[in-house]
């Protein structure tokens, strides 16, 4: 007990003494741990917890922020990076003839190399096209027209040519399916806000003069 009463006084005696010598004023640790608490003391302020209404009106005025994402449904015809190597160019151009008449209902299989996957996949959102092709696979796949065959595609395996089936678009979801989601949301919205006023607040205490930098000054002094 005495050794924890010693150490709190050491402690409470260097930290007087340090802001006595404005020490506290010259550490950029101590001034972003200053203003990280302010910021923290703004937030407890608030105390806000939203109503339904509120909720929904935030769903209601942000609803892209909680839709769910556009699925796809396709086919792909595989061309393998490692099987084809050099004759690639001259294979994908073949293909590209031998499908351009062709039907999604047609074997396609039969046209290309297998996939470890499959050759359809159904109603993928973007993030898991990329996951299984990689992005670039995703973004381009996003843009091609349905009902028809178009590519390559390139991605890490090869070169693709897909028929997209269907394109599902993202809707807007139920209060109840996202409510965390929009409850983070809105709080951190009312935070930033109690955060911005009390800085409004307490900054119209001050006296500030922000002085315009003498460019031209000083470029002629180090000119000469």
């Amino acid at each position: 007990m005495h050794g924890l009463v010693e150490d709190y006084i050491r402690e409470e005696v260097f930290y007087r003494e340090g802001r006595a010598a404005g020490l506290d004023r010259d550490d950029v640790v101590i001034r972003r741990r200053v203003r990280q608490k302010m910021e923290f003391l703004a937030e407890d302020m608030t105390g806000l917890e939203p109503s339904e209404e509120q909720l929904a009106a935030h769903l209601q005025s942000y609803p892209e922020r909680f839709a769910s994402s556009e699925r796809l449904t396709f086919r792909h015809v595989f061309l393998s990076a490692t099987r084809r190597g050099v004759d690639m160019e001259n294979d994908a151009k073949q293909l590209a003839n031998q499908l351009a008449d062709a039907t999604a209902a047609e074997d396609a299989a039969a046209f290309g190399d297998p996939f470890l996957l499959g050759e359809a996949f159904g109603s993928l959102s973007q993030s898991e096209v990329a996951r299984i092709f990689g992005d670039n696979f995703a973004k381009q796949i996003s843009t091609v027209e349905q009902g028809r065959w178009q590519g390559p595609i390139p991605s890490g395996f090869g070169l693709h040519f897909v028929f997209l089936d269907e394109r599902s678009y993202g809707h807007s979801p139920p209060l109840d399916s996202v409510r965390e989601a929009v409850k983070k949301e809105w709080l951190n919205e009312r935070r930033l806000e109690a955060e911005q006023t009390l800085y409004r607040k307490l900054r119209d205490r001050y006296e500030i003069i922000v002085e315009a930098a003498r460019v031209k000054t000083v470029r002629s002094e180090a000119k000469q």
